[in-house]
């Protein structure tokens, strides 16, 4: 409590307020001249950025521009973050620009690039932070200004909130054009993120000062179901199809809904651009087909209508300046009639330009009634055939869609009174030199592939000519290292194939190729055989094929000498054969050597042996036993006894050389031998097996 008669103590003072944050500073030399006040040394700055507390709890970032320590760290200018543009312009080297200063920008060259990276991640934070406190404070102005301007309620009734909102997206729109045309990838952001909130739409189309400013003359293909004719109109690389419609609309009277435009074989669509479909100079060509009134569903009354509309609009703008207006002309590709075309630079107009199209049959939109024969001449209907696809009309010796590129119909015939223009014949005569370079290049083609064949066919072993992976030993073999088979065209490495012909039993080797599906059934030739193995290996392999063959040779007989490799194939009126190797003499009816005996004699001392000898009974005895418990049978073929040692149920008899399925006790392949399925077992024909207890045997 105070003392009576003592002074009032002074009022407290205001808190003061806290210094400003520094959140990062950093050396940069100062690159372009500036306005800034002489500095003791040009070339060194420290950049200093700063925040401090401001007014509604908001922060203020500041970006100073002070001199080194050395030099006492005096300040020399310092700028708010949203008064400024920062930008980057390399690793290493920044520029700032004041908004509100005509002067040049400042360009900073830092010596580090990490350090300038750093730098700049702190900076572009902090003018993000300072963009979105703008923002907010701009949309909560928004919202207090239609409470501010009532004075009485903040209260709105729907058509003022409905103004205010759409006031908001346009501005949001133009905020975001302008961010893409000045390159600011945040702001454009914000703004398309925001439209996208509302469900805004929109449509974005580019300026027409991205586009070239000159004229170019485009050349158009009109047509019909029935007729056709070429025009040349100038557009610019701005013009939309839609403009593009209203401009035939205004200038020649076909309502845009009949016209059906095609640019570079493509249905054009209303919101797209000439430029876009490939018409940027002049002489660039485009198509225009017009439909028929009734296809296009349009009314008689629609068409005055828009007509008349139309009528409207192009008078209001007459009084424009002239030269700002398009000049269109018209370049038809049929002979002039009398009456137009004429005179040289007169712009044709809208009743001379119907009038000649109405002669060719396109311009009369909804009149069903056949004109007066005194009104126009009879439209000549353009030779041709008409695509099935674009129903473009095509000259007749054409043969394929000039638009489309559509084979022309088979059924279609040349007239014989048609005569082609001189392009027509030049391009024809083209047709006929291509056709005739592509029979020559083929023909060169096929005489290379034979010269190729018959040098292949010089040579023993054909190698392989990439790598291959050998379907028996699975190694990869390099190229050349491996053989492709001349029948079938399989690979394998040449020591397999080696060891196949080595270990083969048919005097045919077949080629070895087998899947779960598939078992090749060509053969190796025999100059394949004789490169492929050595000259021994060749010897046995011819021993080998000799044997087999006299084995399977029904009519064959061997020499009944011991180790005598001498045979030969007797017809039923021999009855001996002198062997060409040991001379002895054989009898075919005995099957044995007997000189000096003749068969009589020869049988009756074999008996008498087979009575005396135990051995020879006992051994008859033993081999019946094995034939009555199964163990062993007898060759159907043959007849002598044969026995299955182990595995498969496929056994060959030793003498004979038949093939035998042992679970039927037959003959595994018919009469013609193997592959007759004809008869025998007839072991998987139609997908079954010979016997319930089949063991494979094929």
């Amino acid at each position: 409590m105070a003392l009576p008669g003592a002074p009032a103590p002074a009022p407290a003072a205001a808190p003061a307020p806290p210094p400003p944050t520094v959140l990062m500073a950093v050396r940069a030399g100062l690159a372009r001249p500036s306005r800034l006040p002489p500095l003791p040394a040009a070339s060194a700055l420290r950049l200093q950025l700063s925040v401090e507390p401001a007014a509604g709890g908001q922060r203020r970032f500041r970006l100073g521009l002070r001199q080194p320590e050395a030099a006492g760290g005096a300040n020399v200018a310092e700028y708010d973050l949203k008064d400024i543009s920062y930008k980057v312009r390399s690793p290493t080297c920044h520029e700032l620009t004041v908004l509100s200063s005509s002067d040049e920008p400042m360009v900073f060259n830092f010596e580090e690039e990490r350090e300038a990276q750093k730098w700049w991640t702190i900076v572009s934070s902090s003018l993000r932070e300072v963009q979105k406190a703008s923002d907010s404070m701009l949309a909560s102005q928004a919202s207090s200004l239609p409470a501010a301007a009532a004075g009485v309620s903040t209260d709105q009734d729907p058509e003022t909130a409905l103004t205010l909102e759409l006031s908001e997206t346009e501005e949001l729109a133009l905020h975001l054009a302008q961010a893409i045309e000045y390159g600011d990838e945040e702001v454009a952001s914000q703004c398309a993120v925001a439209l996208a909130r509302q469900q805004a739409t929109l449509s974005i189309l580019l300026k027409e000062s991205n586009y070239p400013t000159d004229d170019i003359s485009m050349k158009v293909g009109v047509e019909d179901a029935t007729s056709s004719a070429s025009i040349t109109i100038r557009v610019r690389a701005h013009t939309t199809i839609a403009t593009l419609k209203q401009q035939i609309f205004q200038d020649y009277g076909f309502h845009p809904l009949v016209q059906r435009w095609i640019i570079g074989q493509c249905l054009c669509v209303d919101e797209r651009t000439v430029s876009s479909y490939g018409i940027r100079r002049d002489g660039d060509t485009a198509f225009l087909y017009l439909l028929s009134a009734k296809m296009a569903e349009l009314t008689e009354q629609r068409y005055e209508e828009d007509q008349a509309q139309l009528m409207l609009s192009s008078t209001s703008s007459l009084s424009d300046a002239a030269g700002e207006t398009h000049k269109y002309n018209t370049l038809p590709n049929m002979s002039p009639k009398k009456g137009w075309g004429n005179e040289a630079g007169r712009k044709m107009d809208i009743g001379e330009i119907s009038q000649h199209l109405d002669t060719l049959q396109i311009g009369d939109l909804f009149s069903a009634q056949p004109k007066p024969a005194a009104a126009s001449l009879p439209s000549p209907v353009q030779a041709g055939w008409s695509c099935p696809k674009c129903t473009f009309i095509n000259k007749p010796t054409r043969p394929g869609c000039e638009m489309c590129s559509t084979d022309r119909p088979d059924d279609y015939v040349v007239p014989g009174s048609y005569k082609p223009d001189e392009t027509e014949l030049w391009r024809m005569q083209q047709e006929q030199e291509g056709i005739l370079q592509y029979q020559q290049a083929l023909e060169a083609e096929r005489l290379k592939n034979f010269q190729q064949l018959l040098q292949m066919e010089e040579e023993v072993l054909v190698p392989n000519r990439e790598v291959l992976e050998c379907r028996i030993c699975y190694q990869q073999v390099a190229p050349g290292e491996g053989v492709l088979l001349r029948e079938c065209l399989h690979n394998f490495c040449r020591e397999c194939l080696r060891q196949v012909i080595n270990y083969s039993e048919e005097p045919e080797v077949a080629c070895p190729f087998r899947d779960d599906s598939y078992a090749c059934s060509s053969h190796l030739q025999e100059r394949e055989i004789r490169a492929l193995v050595s000259p021994e290996e060749y010897r046995r392999f011819l021993e080998r094929s000799l044997v087999l063959a006299e084995r399977r040779s029904q009519n064959s007989f061997h020499c009944k000498t011991t180790d005598c490799r001498g045979w030969c194939i007797y017809e039923d009126s021999v009855n001996e054969f002198r062997c060409p190797i040991c001379q002895a003499l054989n009898c075919l009816l005995c099957k044995a050597i007997h000189e000096g005996k003749n068969c009589r004699q020869y049988q009756d001392d074999l008996q008498v042996q087979a009575q005396n000898d135990s051995a020879a009974r006992q051994t008859n005895d033993m081999l019946q036993t094995l034939v009555q418990i199964g163990e062993a049978m007898h060759c159907p073929t043959c007849l002598i006894i044969v026995q299955k040692k182990d595995g498969c149920d496929w056994i060959r008899c030793t003498v004979c050389q038949t093939e035998i399925c042992w679970v039927t006790k037959g003959p595994r392949w018919g009469p013609g031998g193997p592959g007759d399925t004809s008869g025998g077992c007839r072991c998987n024909v139609n997908g079954q097996r010979c016997h319930p207890r089949c063991q494979n045997c094929h």
